[in-house]
């Protein structure tokens, strides 16, 4: 599945256009594709809002909002919905 893009027009100063297509080249892509992966890597899943009424957080890791749930985490809540369910 593919995610939706966006356009923007944005404005760069010409020495910062310069630096980052010096940078693009050494890398082997273009400009474009190298800004874009910049902008791609700036950006975590935690600058996100998450969805409306998803509070779990394994939910959450899988949509990349929330850090993994740890092992040890994940038998405390085995355990916890054990002693719930009696």
């Amino acid at each position: 599945m593919q995610e939706a893009v966006t356009r923007k027009l944005i404005d760069i100063k010409s020495p910062t256009i310069l630096a980052l297509s010096i940078k693009a080249k050494r890398k082997g892509v273009s400009l474009k594709r190298y800004i874009e992966d910049l902008l791609e890597e700036s950006v975590t899943f935690e600058d996100l809002p998450a969805p409306k009424g998803v509070t779990d957080r394994r939910i959450l890791s899988l949509i990349g909002m929330a850090k993994p749930v740890t092992p040890i985490e994940s038998i405390e809540d085995e355990k916890l919905k054990y002693i719930l369910s009696k």
